[in-house]
């Protein structure tokens, strides 16, 4: 019996397939493009977050900067503050303490309209050779404890001292006494402070005086203490800050 063999078949070459020039080279500009699209798409979206962080970034520091301007300012108008009214103390006490002025608190209307009743007017000290007629003064009338502050309206200067007649600007008559300045100087208005009051005549009293006095000397000397408490405490940080 004889069998048959099959025949061998020939060896398969594998498939290779041939795009077609045009189709193939269209297809692969197509992917090219949609690649550097995609890719600029990607770029673009970065470039905007990149954008806005920075804006936010950039507002971020505009506020930090603003607030530390603010507080900066903040502790300058502190400090400052206390200084300006110690001192401003500080020169009304030891302005009083000197005689280079005074203050008279107007009780009565005599002098209106130029000083009514509450107001404090200003006395600068001049000396009594420059007193003029026209002048309002603070003087002791005499033989009473009070001090009056009236317009001159006449001088005459003897021996004894320098006699003057005033009056009110609102009185009807020149005041009835005959007053004589005998001090070297003489304290004359220069400013008018409305319904300021009383007030004054508790600062004039001499252990008022002190007290401010003390006050002043404690708060600069507290104030002194603690800019170097300060300097001290941030001196270790910045210390640790350089070793850093």
């Amino acid at each position: 019996m004889i069998s048959a063999r099959p025949e061998p078949s020939p060896e398969r070459e594998p498939l290779r397939v041939v795009p077609h020039a045009g189709s193939g080279s269209r297809h692969g500009r197509r992917l090219g493009r949609g690649g550097q699209l995609g890719r600029g798409r990607r770029a673009g979206r970065e470039t905007a977050v990149m954008r806005e962080v920075r804006s936010m970034r950039e507002a971020r520091s505009r506020r930090e900067a603003g607030r530390t301007r603010r507080r900066r300012t903040l502790r300058i108008v502190s400090a400052g503050l206390p200084v300006a009214l110690v001192a401003l103390i500080f020169a009304v006490t030891a302005g009083m303490m000197l005689g280079r002025w005074r203050f008279a608190v107007i009780d009565s209307g005599s002098m209106r309209p130029v000083l009514d009743p509450g107001d404090v007017a200003v006395m600068l000290a001049e000396p009594i050779a420059d007193l003029r007629v026209g002048q309002i003064i603070a003087f002791h009338p005499p033989g009473q404890p009070i001090t009056v502050a009236h317009r001159v309206v006449s001088i005459r200067r003897t021996a004894a001292g320098v006699a003057i007649r005033t009056k009110g600007d609102a009185n009807n008559a020149i005041d009835s006494w005959h007053a004589t300045l005998t001090g070297p100087t003489v304290f004359h208005e220069a400013l008018r402070v409305a319904k300021l009051g009383y007030l004054v005549v508790f600062a004039e009293q001499r252990w008022v005086r002190f007290a401010v006095l003390l006050a002043t000397v404690m708060s600069a000397v507290a104030m002194l203490l603690g800019s170097i408490w300060r300097g001290e405490a941030r001196r270790p940080s910045l210390v640790s800050r350089h070793l850093r």
